[in-house]
């Protein structure tokens, strides 16, 4: 019987795939690009310069369909991004601030 934090740890993969969308993924690494889940939350603003507060872009991916890395490529709607820079990891998610291409 699975334990607590795996049942919950089901559930939340579960929910997390019902947000997302479907992207192409190519990885930096030359492999092959593939189809993967991506979450585009809501843009965060940079309040890190107190005097130019800029827009933050962040992807948020699962870590069981694989690596996520800075310099990734993803595609949704038509439209390419890279990512550049980790935001957040946690146990089964993974967040990359992203660029428009």
């Amino acid at each position: 019987m699975p334990s607590v934090n795996e049942r919950i740890s089901a559930k939340l993969t579960r929910a997390f795939i019902k947000l997302a969308q479907s992207c192409q993924f190519t990885p930096s690494s030359g492999q092959a690009a593939f189809s993967r889940s991506v979450h585009l939350p809501p843009t965060e603003i940079d309040l890190s310069n107190e005097y130019v507060q800029a827009p933050v872009n962040i992807a948020e991916f699962l870590q069981q369909e694989g690596e996520v890395m800075a310099d990734d490529v993803f595609e949704l709607n038509g439209k390419q991004h890279r990512l550049t820079q980790l935001h957040t990891r946690d146990e089964i998610t993974v967040t990359f601030i992203y660029l428009a291409l």
